[in-house]
């Protein structure tokens, strides 16, 4: 697409200039707070996971992370966890990059468990037709046997 070009002084033919509006000028002074402030994120977060490890508390900071995960596993599993903490569960657990893997690879699991579950099912309709075939020829043998012994006991 066209892209603009923002924040800058437009040049008029007669080669004046205007500035800009105070809405782009706006505009370009959040975007630059916000590249500002991820940058200045991202420097904090560093700083934090480094300072946590110099002082060996990595181990307990991830630590805390599992507990988070365990509670939030407790909390899916309740009968009564509400519609709202639902939204909120799939919000942290779903929109997290961190996680991308993990989905990719539980992807693999579910088709493996569908796999199974197919061949599973396969297993149980060759059985219910064996034992099917089983019982009609169980009651065939007894047809049988109950006209041979209705037979024999009219013979002389």
């Amino acid at each position: 697409g066209v892209k603009r070009k923002r924040g800058r002084k437009r040049r008029l033919p007669e080669g004046i200039y205007i500035q800009p509006s105070e809405a782009e000028t706006f505009t370009r002074l959040i975007k630059q707070m916000n590249e500002d402030g991820r940058q200045t994120d991202a420097t904090v977060k560093v700083d934090f996971l480094k300072k946590c490890k110099e002082a060996g508390l990595l181990d307990d900071f991830f630590e805390e992370i599992l507990d988070k995960l365990h509670l939030i596993q407790e909390r899916l599993m309740d009968e009564t966890t509400s519609e709202s903490e639902y939204k909120e569960i799939g919000t942290s657990l779903l929109d997290c990059r961190l996680f991308e893997d993990a989905f990719m690879s539980f992807q693999t699991e579910i088709e493996n468990k569908i796999h199974q579950s197919e061949e599973r099912r396969q297993q149980l309709k060759e059985e219910i037709e064996l034992l099917q075939d089983l019982k009609q020829s169980l009651s065939s043998l007894q047809e049988n046997r109950s006209s041979s012994t209705s037979l024999s006991s009219l013979s002389p």
